[in-house]
C-alpha cells in the first residue's frame, strides 16, 4: 500500500464529513438503489451541520457517493473525497460489515488517520452511527462507538437511526441525535482539523478479488479493427471490455461501471469479452452489455444467434445505445433484441443514455443474482464425517449394562452444568 501523506493536495478545500453506508439491492421491479432514507438523512445532517458551522471559505459541508458525477471514475472520486473529509461517519448496519466497498471506505480513512498520528484516531474524526440494529448473535467491536451517540435514548439501540429518520413518531429523538452528531462533527472539523491529505484508493485497502469472481460483466461489442466501414471508431478499442458507448461523458469503460455497481452490492466482479466468457457464464451470474453495432457486419445475425444460443437464465442482457450518437442504431438494436429473445431471454433491457445506464445497473445485477440463486447449480451438501469413537467414550462403566433403547438415559449421567457455563 502506498503510504498516505499529510501534505495537502493542490486545490483541496476540505469537507466537514464523509457519509459511508452499505448499498442496498433494489427490490424486485425497482431500478435504482433502495437508499432513499440515506439520502434523506444526508440532507438533514448537512442542514444541521451548516446551521452550527462556521466554515472557512470554500469548505464543503458534506459528501456521499451520490454526489459523484455519473461518468466519473468512482473509486478515484471516493479516494479524493476521503482525503478531503475531516470526519468519517459510517452508518453501521448488518450489511455494512459484509460489503467490501463500504469497509474499504472505512479502511482508507483509517489509514489516513494512522498517518496523521495516533491521537487523531480518538479525536472524533471517525464518528459511527447505528443505522440498522444488529441481530443479537452478531458482535462487532465498532458498534460500541456507534451506540455512544444515543446511550440516553433507549429506542436508538433498539431501532437505529434509520427508523428515527423514517417515522414521525421518533421525530423528537431524531432531531436530538441529529443535533448531537452535527455538534460532534463541527467540533472536530473546526477545532481539531487534519486538513486535506492523501487517502489510499479502495483497491489498495480492499482484499484482492478471488480467482473465481462472484459476478461477471461480459461485453459483446466490436473491436476497433472489426467495425463496419461507416461506423465512427470513437469509443472503441482493441477489446470489447474497453468499449465506451458514451464517449467523453465517461472516464471508464462501461463494463467498469457495471463492475463497480456489483462491488458496491458486496460481490467480487470481473469484466470479460463475451467470446472468452462462455465457461464462466455457465457457473456465475452476469450482466451482458451488448453494442447493437455488433449486428451490422455481413452475416452477423447467424453468428450472433449461435453465440447467444443456450445462455443461462442468470445472464441478464442490456442493449446499450446513445441517444446523442449521430449514427442511428435503431435497426441493429431491434435485431439484437430479437436475437436475444429468441435465445430464451425474454426481458431484454435497453439503456439509451449514461444516466439510464447507471440507473438500471443495480436492478440488473440484483436480478442476475436472483436468477442464479433460483436456477444455478446446487452444491451438494456433504455431511460432516462421523466422529471417531474413543475408548473412554465407547466402553461402558464396570458393572453397568448397555441399553439398546435410544430414549433411555445413560447409566452414569454427567452432572448438570452450572448456569452460564460455555458448552
Amino acid at each position: 500500500m502506498s503510504p498516505p501523506t499529510s501534505r495537502p493536495r493542490s486545490g483541496a478545500r476540505g469537507t466537514y464529513f464523509f457519509l459511508s453506508y452499505a448499498h442496498s439491492a433494489p427490490p424486485p421491479g425497482a431500478r435504482a438503489d433502495a437508499d432513499v432514507w440515506v439520502a434523506q438523512f444526508f440532507a438533514d445532517l448537512t442542514d444541521e451541520v451548516r446551521r452550527q458551522a462556521r466554515p472557512v471559505a470554500g469548505m464543503r459541508i458534506g459528501f456521499f457517493d451520490q454526489h459523484i458525477p455519473l461518468g466519473a471514475d468512482w473509486k478515484a472520486a471516493l479516494a479524493e473525497a476521503l482525503g478531503d473529509a475531516e470526519v468519517f461517519v459510517p452508518l453501521y448496519s448488518p450489511g455494512y460489515f459484509s460489503r467490501p466497498w463500504a469497509l474499504g471506505e472505512q479502511e482508507s480513512f483509517r489509514a489516513r488517520l494512522d498517518a496523521a498520528g495516533p491521537a487523531r484516531v480518538t479525536a472524533g474524526h471517525l464518528t459511527p452511527v447505528l443505522w440498522i440494529p444488529f441481530p443479537p448473535w452478531e458482535a462487532h467491536p465498532e458498534l460500541d462507538g456507534a451506540l455512544d451517540l444515543g446511550r440516553d435514548v433507549p429506542e436508538y439501540a433498539a431501532d437505529g437511526l434509520r427508523a428515527f429518520c423514517m417515522l414521525a413518531s421518533y421525530r423528537t429523538q431524531y432531531e436530538l441525535l441529529l443535533s448531537r452528531l452535527a455538534s460532534r462533527i463541527v467540533h472536530t472539523a473546526e477545532r481539531r482539523p487534519m486538513g486535506p491529505s492523501r487517502a489510499p484508493g479502495l483497491d489498495e485497502v480492499v482484499r484482492p478479488a478471488p480467482t473465481e469472481p462472484d459476478f461477471v460483466v461480459a461485453v459483446l461489442a466490436p473491436t476497433r479493427d472489426r467495425l463496419p466501414a461507416d461506423r465512427d471508431p470513437a469509443g472503441y478499442a482493441a477489446s470489447g471490455r474497453l468499449w465506451r458507448p458514451y464517449g467523453r461523458s465517461q472516464q471508464l469503460p462501461a463494463a467498469e461501471y457495471a463492475v463497480s455497481t456489483a462491488e458496491r452490492l458486496g460481490l467480487s466482479a470481473r469484466t470479460e469479452d463475451f467470446a472468452q466468457a462462455s465457461a464462466l457464464l455457465d457457473r456465475r451470474p452476469a450482466v451482458l452489455l451488448v453494442d447493437p453495432w455488433i449486428a451490422a457486419a455481413p452475416d452477423a445475425a447467424k453468428v450472433l444467434a449461435r453465440m447467444v444460443h443456450g445462455l443461462r437464465e442468470w445472464v441478464v442482457p442490456l442493449v446499450v445505445t446513445d441517444d446523442d450518437d449521430t449514427q442511428d442504431a435503431t435497426r441493429w438494436a431491434t435485431e439484437v433484441t430479437q436475437l436475444l429473445q429468441d435465445a430464451g431471454l425474454p426481458q431484454v433491457k435497453r439503456a439509451c443514455s449514461m444516466p439510464e445506464f447507471v440507473d438500471l445497473m443495480p436492478a440488473l445485477v440484483t436480478e442476475a443474482r436472483r436468477q442464479f440463486l433460483k436456477h444455478g447449480p446446487v452444491v451438494p451438501f456433504e455431511p460432516p464425517p462421523e466422529p471417531v469413537p474413543r475408548l473412554r467414550d465407547g466402553l461402558p462403566a464396570a458393572g453397568s449394562t448397555v441399553s439398546t433403547d435410544p430414549a433411555s438415559p445413560p447409566d452414569d449421567p454427567a452432572p448438570p452444568r452450572p448456569h452460564g457455563e460455555d458448552r
